[in-house]
């Protein structure tokens, strides 16, 4: 494993997601105070339904990069062009096939969702520009497999932290001097990724100089081979979308518009600790994938477990934060909403973390040994389990809000401490019981935190935001001390001081 080249990803990915998020909080409430109550769900609603066409391109994208590495750094160039070339053309066919369906459901929008005739356009635009960014991502993502196969992907977390920016100008200038409307936040979207789809064009010429785009290499029985093999991940994004996309549809349909927002804005955190997850888990993909492609077990277990470990290093603290002082962020950063409310939909939906954080690099593992099947089985049928209950909690109860958020938490805690581990284990030959140590760490450092959190409280309570960013800073350190010694091993150590200090040294 390049523990230095990992070493550099990770920080990267870092810095991008913390830029990211600094924007994202300050632009969340100057943007929200602009629209009424209910306005701003829609934009998170519509992200939720590109998430469902995204269920039928990922049968053809999902496995993409795996054959592609795979190929490349087995020398096969011929058929890594021919992969390379067929998912590029056959993603244009695919987003031109989807126009059509996208344009008549941004039309009669308002005939499916509740929607006030006041807002109406202006959420068709917004949506319009949501699924114009959808297209334009999905013909372009194959140019991201550049920095993924030479594992530079702190080159993608520069290029992040750049759009986010740009993404902060465009917005903060249009709603200043502009009339406020839901649309500019779709269509900076569209620029933000028009500028990444450039940078991983020229990505893609400088690290892989050996791909070429021509229809020669267009291969019908290449995209047949990744459908066949990618339709099951379309099955598994189905069922993550029962499990926790279809919520604000079902909150606007059977509650209201206003306690869509509400999920919403609950929803904020957790997802940005989600996403933060992905960024992690996707700096070991490049490392697992080549070990894998090298046939060489040990490493690959290796890689494995170092990711688990440094997954847990990292979020079991916003975890753990969350967990304590929920509440008091969300007094501060929506005070016109109910914080306690608030911090109780934020714990259920965020739930799932407490086990998934530390094995969450699993799923990579269905996709690189191509035992996709039975995930994809498992997980629709926790997404069809899900939705019934609610349906049922919905009718029989008046948990509301609790139920939608919190039946999804339950359902994907027990399969991610029966299913999930286990079955990676079996995909690898190696003992059933290898993953659940991590689990059983990284529920021990989110506990170990929450008390250090907690006692914080005792001493200052956070009731503005130098408190709570004194409180956040102290709390992190601790548990970045605790944790250097509980989770890490001594190989682990050793690298991280001697990474920092020649880091130091040049400075």
């Amino acid at each position: 494993m390049n523990k230095k080249q990992m070493a550099v990803n990770v920080t990267a990915q870092l810095v991008a997601f913390a830029v990211g998020l600094g924007i994202n909080f300050k632009l969340g409430p100057f943007i929200t105070m602009h629209f009424s109550d209910g306005a701003y769900g829609f934009y998170k609603m519509g992200t939720d339904f590109v998430g469902y066409a995204q269920i039928l391109v990922s049968a053809l994208n999902t496995m993409a990069s795996r054959f592609i590495v795979i190929r490349l750094h087995r020398g096969d160039t011929e058929n890594a062009n021919k992969y390379f070339t067929s998912v590029l053309f056959s993603n244009i066919f695919i987003s031109v096939l989807l126009f059509i369906p996208a344009t008549v459901l941004i039309l009669f929008l308002d005939k499916l969702l509740n929607i006030d005739p006041l807002i109406l356009t202006d959420v068709q635009l917004l949506w319009g520009f949501i699924f114009a960014n959808f297209f334009i991502s999905i013909v372009t993502s194959v140019f991201g497999v550049a920095t993924y196969a030479r594992d530079r992907l702190e080159l993608t977390a520069i290029k992040t932290i750049e759009t986010e920016i740009i993404r902060a100008v465009i917005l903060v200038a249009a709603f200043l001097f502009f009339r406020p409307y839901l649309w500019y936040i779709g269509f900076t979207s569209v620029i933000c990724t028009l500028y990444m789809a450039a940078a991983n064009r020229r990505f893609t010429k400088k690290l892989l100089p050996e791909i070429h785009i021509q229809k020669k290499y267009y291969d019908l029985k290449k995209v047949i081979e990744l459908v066949s093999l990618g339709a099951w991940n379309s099955v598994t994004r189905l069922g993550q979308a029962l499990l926790d996309q279809l919520d604000l549809l079902i909150t606007n349909l059977f509650i209201s518009g206003s306690a869509m927002d509400v999920l919403g804005f609950a929803k904020t955190v957790p997802m940005y600790i989600t996403s933060l997850m992905g960024n992690v888990v996707g700096v070991f993909n490049p490392q697992i994938t080549i070990a894998y492609a090298k046939g060489d077990k040990k490493e690959l277990v290796n890689i494995i477990k170092s990711c688990n470990r440094i997954l847990i290093l990292i979020l079991s603290i916003p975890i753990a934060f969350v967990t304590v002082f929920a509440d008091k962020f969300y007094a501060l950063w929506l005070p016109n909403k109910d914080p306690i409310q608030l911090y109780y939909l934020s714990l259920l939906t965020m739930g799932t973390l407490f086990v998934s954080m530390s094995i969450q690099v699993l799923y990579h593992v269905f996709i690189i040994t191509k035992k996709v099947k039975v995930n994809a089985i498992v997980m629709l049928i926790s997404g069809i389990v899900t939705t019934g209950i609610v349906f049922l909690l919905l009718n029989i109860t008046n948990w509301g809000l609790y139920a939608i958020a919190g039946v999804s938490t339950v359902i994907g805690i027990i399969r991610n401490l029966t299913f999930t581990p286990l079955y990676a284990a079996k995909c690898l030959g190696i003992k059933w019981h290898t993953f659940y140590s991590d689990i059983g760490t990284g529920f021990l450092s989110i506990v170990l935190i929450s008390i250090i959190g907690y006692l914080s409280r005792s001493f200052i309570v956070p009731n503005s935001w130098m408190s709570l960013i004194l409180v956040g800073i102290v709390v992190g350190i601790l548990a970045v001390a605790a944790d250097f010694f509980i989770i890490l091993k001594k190989d682990d150590r050793r690298f991280i001081i001697n990474y920092i200090g020649n880091k130091l040294h040049k400075r």
